[in-house]
């Protein structure tokens, strides 16, 4: 895609790999992180892929070619689970599993953590510290806004850092105050209307350490609609909705520079510049 058709120059890829497969089915990520993995390499563009660690080992032939292509690969949680639904051991203990997992296979331990849900919120203060003890340079796990899963009401809604000097980087929100949509992540990027997604991205601005966010299923055309059960129907539906227009919409808002979360997170200027949070 030509430079001329994007409408932002600074929003980094990110990718939380989870697998959507339904009951009974078999897992889809790798198929439906194809076309994505292509545009990538056709564009010479990096992404930054949180990955749930019990997930890795299926794909580590894939993981290990990533990173081997400049790709960073970040951990998404061991086991998926909200922060706010377990305790602080619990969190430690996901933690040595999932890096002992990523790092085995790639020869490092992951810079970065994704908290499964944005779930790293008021009601897990402990998480930002156990982070930096267990080795992140980052994370990117606050959603600033309020939400009815897990929301951080409050929070900086561009890059900061942690009293302990961890840096973290928020979901990029569109709205006032304490309320906002994650309009430029996730299935909100596919779902809204074009132009309110180029309005969010031009109201944002190309804030340093801007980012958006997809997962596998988000870009899978060709999954059979099945009604997930205890869901409701229209919440089935818009998983499944505009899927053909997700891989568009990712690379267009995706900057020029082929810069990953980890090498913001490794800038000494970048971070001297972030404010701290709370203070």
């Amino acid at each position: 895609m030509s430079t001329d058709q994007r409408v932002s120059d600074g929003y980094l890829i990110t990718v939380d790999v989870e697998d959507h497969a339904t009951a009974g089915s078999a897992p889809r990520f790798r198929e439906a992180l194809a076309p994505l993995l292509a545009a990538l390499e056709r564009d010479s563009l990096r992404a930054t892929f949180f990955v749930v660690g019990s997930l890795a080992p299926s794909w580590r032939s894939e993981l290990i070619d990533l990173a081997a292509a400049g790709h960073e690969i970040g951990l998404h949680g061991y086991a998926h689970r909200f922060l706010t639904r377990i305790s602080e051991e619990e969190f430690r203990a996901d933690l040595t599993h999932g890096i002992d997992t990523l790092g085995e296979m790639l020869g490092h331990a992951p810079s970065g953590y994704r908290a499964p849900y944005f779930s790293l919120t008021a009601q897990t203060p402990w998480a930002p510290q156990r982070l930096l003890e267990a080795g992140f340079r980052y994370s990117s796990s606050v959603l600033p806004a309020w939400n009815p899963q897990a929301g951080f009401p409050g929070a900086p809604k561009s890059a900061f850092r942690w009293p302990n000097g961890l840096v973290e980087f928020p979901a990029p929100v569109f709205g006032i105050g304490h309320f906002g949509v994650p309009l430029l992540g996730g299935a909100y990027v596919r779902l809204a209307p074009r132009t309110l997604v180029n309005l969010a991205a031009k109201r944002r601005g190309n804030r340093p350490g801007s980012w958006t966010y997809a997962h596998p299923y988000d870009f899978d055309t060709t999954e059979p609609f099945t009604r997930i059960p205890d869901q409701q129907w229209w919440v089935t539906k818009l998983l499944f909705a505009r899927r053909d227009l997700m891989l568009k919409r990712v690379v267009a808002l995706a900057g020029t520079d082929a810069r990953t979360l980890q090498s913001l997170a490794e800038d000494t200027n970048f971070v001297a510049a972030l404010p701290t949070f709370p203070r």
